[in-house]
């Protein structure tokens, strides 16, 4: 069985690197496999890192082209040679930058700018030589700070809302023959999304209405509201019963941010706007 630990990033043979490009073409190699980088896509990936002991003072991640598949990087994990730390060292990333202009996720392309500080993370070596980077929990003594951007253009969006939609709508005996998707502002902070769907199944040709808002609060939680999958057509509206009752469980949940994060990334804001592109910002303390 493989016992890969998912939060071990593989960098070949030990010893750990001690020159700024071997460090920088190892981080490389050990992205390019398993971060589901599209082969195709691959030479546009930049990484650029400098190492003094055992800390990484700086690290730069530039993705500006590259395509990525969440599901390509769990598949490549999953079958990666196992590794079990035989020593740990503690380090530390002074400055972390993670950038794309824009990088294509699942179809979508996301512009992304990430700077973190005192980033805690172990060199981990096994009894057969194997070096790996794991990554450690900040804490409360020794909190990480920062920002994060991501902007998303709102065609691209409804695009992978359509990808999502026909799949669900197979799943249901249906098929996709039109998908309307409207974002919008909601609140001082928050997004509010309608969904119309011409669905097909035999002769049959319905409507189906689908939204939801989420809102940001002032706490920094999460809150659903308006969730809904429905129909007027009685008989889609009868093979949706399914997907609209696991959907509409959500409505009125609240989900906070900062309990499920490590005691040492600290969220002081975050902030959601909606227009051309949906942009949420979050900043760390």
């Amino acid at each position: 069985m493989n016992t890969q630990n998912p939060d071990i990033l593989p960098l070949g043979p030990a010893p750990r690197p001690t020159a700024d490009d071997d460090l920088s073409a190892r981080l490389r190699t050990a992205l390019t496999t398993s971060a589901g980088v599209e082969p195709a896509s691959a030479d546009h990936l930049r990484v650029t890192a400098s190492v003094a002991g055992a800390d990484v003072p700086t690290l730069d991640v530039d993705l500006t082209g590259v395509t990525v598949s969440p599901r390509e990087a769990r598949a490549s994990r999953a079958s990666a040679p196992a590794l079990a730390p035989a020593t740990r060292e503690r380090g530390t990333v002074g400055k972390l930058r993670v950038e794309a202009h824009p990088v294509t996720v699942v179809g979508a392309a996301v512009d992304v700018v990430v700077e973190a500080a005192g980033v805690p993370f172990e060199w981990v070596e096994t009894a057969d030589g194997a070096l790996g980077l794991a990554w450690v929990e900040p804490d409360a003594s020794s909190p990480v700070t920062g920002s994060a951007r991501l902007a998303i253009p709102a065609h691209a969006i409804q695009a992978a809302a359509e990808r999502v939609a026909a799949q669900l709508a197979a799943a249901n005996g249906l098929k996709l023959a039109r998908l309307d998707v409207d974002l919008a502002p909601a609140g001082g902070n928050g997004v509010a999304v309608t969904v119309e769907a011409q669905v097909k199944k035999a002769l049959l040709s319905a409507t189906v209405e689908a939204g939801m808002t989420a809102v940001v609060d002032d706490a920094l939680g999460v809150t659903l509201r308006d969730v809904r999958v429905t129909s007027r057509n009685p008989v889609v509206a009868a093979l949706l019963v399914a997907a609209r009752s696991r959907v509409e469980r959500y409505d009125g949940r609240r989900f906070d941010l900062v309990s499920e994060l490590p005691a040492g990334i600290r969220l002081a804001d975050v902030r959601v706007t909606v227009g051309d592109e949906v942009v949420l910002t979050a900043r760390a303390q």
